[in-house]
């Protein structure tokens, strides 16, 4: 567990994730805090900061196992369009 969910059990969260996305960091809760966490807002984005993230996410979905493995399946979308160069004059 790192400092940052230390943080936030402190503050009286019982189950709490705080996902890692290099420089964000992304917060679930279960449903029933989602509205403690937006109430304590400044206060944990504060934190957070000082723990070295630059951005603080609340995840709407909520708390939940396996959240990092949702997106491990999704295909890319196409394209809109490609670009061809070439070198022929």
């Amino acid at each position: 567990m790192g400092a940052s969910e230390i943080f936030l059990r402190k503050l009286g969260i019982p189950q709490v994730r705080v996902r890692h996305h290099g420089n964000l960091a992304r917060i679930e809760v279960p449903g029933s805090y989602l509205k403690f966490v937006v109430e304590h807002a400044v206060e944990i984005e504060s934190k957070l900061r000082e723990l070295g993230y630059a951005y603080v996410a609340l995840d709407l979905l909520g708390y939940r196992t396996g959240s990092m493995n949702e997106t491990l399946n999704v295909q890319s979308p196409e394209p809109l369009f490609t670009v061809s160069i070439s070198s022929e004059k």
